[in-house]
């Protein structure tokens, strides 16, 4: 269902229940979800990474957000890149809903 929350903090209570110790992440759709853990988070950006690699390529590149909610992100790497910005725009037909 759309909406539905997602158990974050059941997933962090199992991965510490299996034995782990300390966590690393990369590029959490959400930052709080680092505080879900009762273990030390090492959250990493994916971010100078990839735009170190892209400049590399050398390529015409165009930066697309999968939907509006993507837009600020897709405009930042954009702006870093130089390159074009393009947005999708995604709608949901109301009847994959019903049941």
């Amino acid at each position: 269902m759309p909406r539905a929350p997602i158990s974050a903090k059941l997933v962090a209570d199992l991965i510490t229940t299996a034995g782990a110790s300390r966590v690393l992440t990369v590029d959490l759709h959400a930052g709080q979800i680092q505080g879900f853990f009762n273990i030390p988070v090492d959250h990493l950006f994916a971010a100078p990474v990839l735009l170190d690699y892209l400049r590399n390529l050398n390529n015409d590149i165009v930066v697309v957000s999968p939907d509006a909610g993507g837009v600020e992100r897709a405009r930042a790497f954009a702006k870093r890149l130089n390159a074009s910005l393009a947005i999708i725009d995604k709608r949901r037909d109301a009847r994959m809903y019903r049941r």
